[in-house]
């Protein structure tokens, strides 16, 4: 038996799948343990915050006392949280349920690698997904991306699947993900784009999309009911955008221009009359600045996928502790600088060797990508360019790491079929097929 055969056995795969899986679950457990109760930063502190009040006041958000607030953020995600509150009397148990959404998203990535690519293509992506430090440690945080990318992989799950049955059952949840965050229209079109590259019949669009619409009005009148406005997903485009639309932008950071979000009497104004502002001035200076803006806009991309280091840095360190240094001057700044990124980087390995299967998968496969295996590439770019009109973070880019993990696995695939395996699969493994 030549020493590399056992990398064309499809049983050595399944079995490290497991093995991989079985670790890293164990390892959720244990963090879950290590950190339950930590208090929680930045927009996950908020987001409990707002959770706990509705809660008190035995109503689901937003309740009349936000209309006039700066913005309505995430009601779907902050209604998990209250039902959350109702179940079991406490969001605590919220790493629990965020454990069982990342083994279901991990089983989606297998299927998903395996229904588009190979058996083999489906396992690696799964022990990929096991190995990012982003999968290990998201689960302690109230973050809006765990559920948020579980509803937008089932739903693709069931697009995927061809039967206009399924579609039906995956509006729904893209419209639950769009209440959580708008980034759900970016899966939407690549739902939309996965039917016109396969033919579908006009009654799979119809299913998917009058289905959609129906629930957003559905969410949309939910919500006017209790606070007299139609509402069906977070209003902060303006805020968002002002962040970086600014003489303060720097570019990667979300930067306000103190001036610019002032607006006299701001009290009588409601949510949808702020971020109006907000978004009027945000416009008027980038049509004075287009250049600054799209320079900023140009750093912001590669500034998305720094490293996998995030889940980790947002959750027990307060923002303060690892964002002083954009505004921070001196050589002990820079040097905390370089030292942290170092950490980061070293953290990150998986992730950026990810990143080499998944463009090594792009270049060499690049004639497959006219057909259906273009969905995943379509996500990644569409999703990034999206994301980068206004401010990111370094966890901004993990809606979009599923597909590069599945692409990921496809190039880790064809790698071994034409450096190692040669000869071990048949021809239509070889395509992927």
């Amino acid at each position: 038996m030549a020493r590399t055969e056992f990398l064309s056995d499809i049983k050595f795969w399944r079995k490290l799948a497991v093995a991989t899986a079985i670790v890293w679950i164990v390892a959720q457990i244990i963090v879950i343990a290590r950190f339950w109760g930590t208090p929680q930063y930045t927009d996950m502190g908020d987001y409990i915050a707002l959770a706990k009040r509705c809660f008190a006041a035995g109503e689901w958000y937003p309740m009349i006392d936000d209309v006039h607030s700066n913005c309505i953020v995430a009601l779907g995600f902050i209604n998990y949280l209250i039902l959350q509150q109702h179940v079991f009397g406490t969001v605590d148990f919220n790493p629990v349920l965020n454990l069982f959404l990342n083994i279901a998203m991990m089983l989606q990535v297998c299927h998903l690698g395996k229904k588009f690519f190979s058996e083999r293509a489906g396992l690696i992506a799964a022990v990929i997904f096991c190995l990012m430090l982003s999968n290990l440690f998201i689960i302690v945080g109230a973050n809006t991306e765990n559920p948020f990318v579980f509803l937008c992989m089932s739903a693709l799950c069931l697009v995927f699947s061809g039967k206009w049955r399924l579609a039906i059952g995956a509006a729904p949840l893209f419209a639950l993900a769009n209440s959580i965050r708008p980034l759900a229209v970016i899966f939407l079109f690549a739902a939309v784009v996965h039917f016109v590259i396969t033919k579908a019949k006009l009654r799979n669009y119809a299913a998917l999309l009058v289905t959609y619409a129906l629930c957003l009005f559905l969410i949309g009148t939910f919500t006017e009911k209790k606070i007299g406005y139609f509402v069906y997903q977070s209003t902060t485009s303006g805020n968002n955008l002002l962040q970086v639309a600014n003489d303060n932008a720097k570019g990667t950071t979300m930067t306000y221009g103190s001036e610019r979000m002032f607006i006299d009497n701001i009290e009588t104004l409601t949510f949808l009359q702020r971020d109006s502002v907000w978004s009027a001035r945000a416009y008027s200076w980038i049509k004075e600045n287009p250049v600054k803006y799209a320079s900023g806009y140009l750093l912001r991309i590669p500034g998305l996928y720094v490293h996998d280091h995030w889940a980790l840095m947002s959750h027990w360190q307060k923002p303060d502790s690892w964002l002083a240094w954009h505004e921070s001057d001196g050589a002990t700044a820079r040097s905390a600088f370089v030292s942290r990124m170092v950490k980061n980087v070293l953290m990150s390995i998986p992730y950026y060797i990810a990143f080499a299967f998944f463009f090594y998968a792009v270049w060499v496969n690049r004639r497959s990508l006219l057909f259906a295996k273009s969905i995943f590439l379509i996500i990644f770019v569409t999703g990034t360019l999206a994301t980068c009109l206004y401010p990111v973070a370094f966890r901004y880019h993990y809606p979009f790491m599923f597909a590069v993990i599945i692409v990921a696995g496809w190039g880790a695939d064809t790698f071994l079929t034409k450096n190692i395996t040669r000869g071990s699969y048949t021809k239509k493994e070889r395509a992927g097929k």
